[in-house]
């Protein structure tokens, strides 16, 4: 068992290795898939885990007008480190994603300029799987949401820190209502 875990953590990394270069050097080439914002149904909902020592939730929108909104929140230490602001958005026949990230106390201090988001561009959808590519050169290469049930949903968002590839990965589970 743990042989197999190393082997699967040395492919991944493998993968992320070889493709988040490619998809940072060069963002005008992302290729959107068609799609439409109700084939992401499946996000709606309150989702909640842990990432190491923070209590992370996300609270998706049903699919409405077009789109679905989502408010992510980050806790370390009984604080509030982090608050963002999700749109998945119909645009054409192609679906995007926009994060905003803020900062909590007074004034709600976003980390983008007023103007801007941190933008990707839905590349891959199959069933409850869907993977948007960063459009920007400081974005995020690859933002994958995947849940096999309706109780489980993993989200992998893969970049480069000071050059090398990381990936992490946020593990949640449905909230009681």
């Amino acid at each position: 068992m743990i042989a197999s875990r190393l082997l699967l953590t040395a492919l991944c990394a493998c993968l992320v290795s070889s493709v988040t270069p490619r998809l940072l050097a060069q963002p005008a080439d992302v290729t959107p898939v068609k799609a439409k914002v109700q084939q992401l149904a499946w996000l709606a909902g309150a989702w909640g885990g842990t990432l190491g020592d923070r209590v992370i939730e996300q609270h998706w929108s049903a699919p409405s007008g077009n789109s679905i909104v989502a408010m992510y929140r980050s806790i370390q230490n009984d604080q509030t480190q982090l608050y963002e602001l999700l749109a998945i958005e119909q645009e054409g026949e192609a679906v995007v994603l926009r994060i905003k990230h803020f900062a909590p106390g007074p004034g709600l201090v976003g980390r983008q300029a007023k103007d801007e988001s941190v933008n990707h561009t839905l590349v891959g959808i199959d069933g409850r799987t869907a993977i948007f590519q960063g459009t920007g050169a400081g974005n995020p290469a690859r933002v994958s949401f995947s849940s096999p049930d309706d109780r489980t949903l993993t989200i992998v968002v893969e970049r480069l820190r000071e050059g090398v590839p990381a990936s992490t990965e946020f593990k949640y589970t449905r909230l009681a209502q």
